[in-house]
């Protein structure tokens, strides 16, 4: 059984690098504030789909997790016990970084309405020059990290629990018919988002705890859980090691779901950029279902199944490093793209970007880290988070990430 999938590690890394990209561009363009999001240019509604692909990283973690419990469970023998307590560390790791992440380091929040934006502490100190603290919004907020976080200790329990009931006799469909059940069930996100706008307004404590992590605005588990089960299925047709039979089922489905998804995206009203949660959010969501897994298969054959002695290209590898220690990257991008700016704003007076400087921007910053990544590759990625979370986890078990960070890739 394979430890790690080179395809997942490019794919991986292109969403970190477009991300690394976008954010960028997006909180630095000077003309934010004045976008009509009724009507907004094609460039602008290609970015904000761009900033909506959480979706790939859940399905892909749901593969790379329940491929580690799998070799956990069948080669190195881990009690469902000791199996448990490695992966509720590992989510409490990821949850810890994630919320490290979003009040010291992260994006900012806008608020095109009042035309500002809800800083990190850190972003907030440089661009202005005063430290404040965070605040509710950002406290709440269930980032794609928050998200991931969440969806490994969930998939931990689902993989125990169907392995107590089918014992090790388990169809792959079983988490097929989980992931499209609960994505179906994600409709309740619909009805109960009012619900939870109301209680945040209201600061019902009670409500918001329960309702912030199930419907919340960006990243709840309704729906990106069902993307992470997906990805569990697609591990378990893995561990099959029949590549055709995972095809015939794999790309069907996916075709279905992305067909559907974008047929009902062309005929519902658009309201993708006001980001609200309704038929058109659902709709997006059924289409990138499909359009992951389909991509997903096509990384796996060129990169892992094509052919296994291929020599990964340099563009392939210089991407798949963001694959590997691209999270310490993501921690401080932010960061750094808010020092460079403020650098040129100080060496330039009026500096600003329209939306082509800002794209270009984003290109360059993220360049710059695909090369740093190139030298730091030498180190072993040692003292980044990926490397931290990996010397905290060798305490409960085998790391697969951390042989990967130390190249010894199989």
């Amino acid at each position: 059984m394979k430890k790690n999938y080179t395809g997942l590690d490019v794919l991986r890394g292109l969403g970190i690098f477009i991300l690394l990209i976008m954010h960028t561009a997006f909180y630095h363009f000077k003309g934010l504030y004045d976008l009509d999001l009724n009507n907004p240019p094609p460039i602008v509604t290609v970015i904000g789909l761009m900033l909506m692909f959480a979706g790939i990283f859940a399905m892909i973690s749901g593969i790379a997790h329940t491929t580690q419990y799998l070799r956990k469970r069948r080669q190195l023998g881990y009690s469902h016990r000791k199996l448990w307590r490695y992966n509720t560390y590992a989510a409490l790791s990821l949850l810890l970084v994630a919320y490290l992440y979003f009040i010291f380091t992260g994006p900012g929040i806008v608020d095109m309405a009042n035309r500002s934006m809800n800083n990190s502490i850190l972003v907030q100190w440089i661009n202005t020059g005063m430290l404040a603290g965070t605040n509710m919004e950002r406290v709440w907020y269930i980032d794609s990290l928050v998200m991931l976080g969440t969806n490994v200790f969930l998939m931990g329990a689902v993989f125990i629990l169907v392995e107590k009931k089918y014992k090790k006799i388990i169809n792959p469909s079983v988490y097929l018919y989980l992931a499209l059940g609960f994505f179906v069930l994600s409709l309740i996100r619909i009805p109960l988002y009012p619900v939870y706008l109301n209680a945040y307004e209201a600061k019902d404590w009670l409500i918001l705890s329960i309702l912030n992590p199930l419907v919340s605005k960006n990243n709840p588990i309704f729906p990106y859980f069902s993307f992470a089960l997906m990805g569990m299925w697609i591990a378990m047709l893995l561990a099959q090691k029949d590549w055709k039979m995972l095809v015939r089922k794999v790309v069907p489905i996916g075709t279905i779901l992305f067909v559907g998804g974008i047929i009902a995206y062309i005929f519902l009203p658009d309201t993708m950029l006001q980001r609200g949660i309704d038929p058109i959010w659902f709709a997006i969501m059924t289409a990138q279902l499909g359009l992951f897994q389909l991509l997903i298969c096509l990384a796996l054959w060129y990169y892992d199944i094509r052919d296994t002695k291929a020599k990964v290209k340099p563009i392939s590898k210089f991407i798949a490093r963001f694959g590997v220690a691209g999270l310490s990257i993501f921690f401080i991008e932010s960061v750094f793209s808010a020092i460079i700016a403020r650098i040129l704003r100080s060496l330039i007076p009026g500096f600003s970007l329209d939306i082509v400087g800002s794209l270009l921007f984003g290109l360059c910053l993220a360049v710059f880290w695909g090369f740093f990544l190139i030298f730091w590759e030498k180190a072993h990625y040692k003292y980044g988070i990926e490397y931290s979370i990996t010397r905290i986890l060798h305490k409960y078990g085998k790391s697969e990430k951390q042989e990967k960070l130390e190249g010894k890739q199989s």
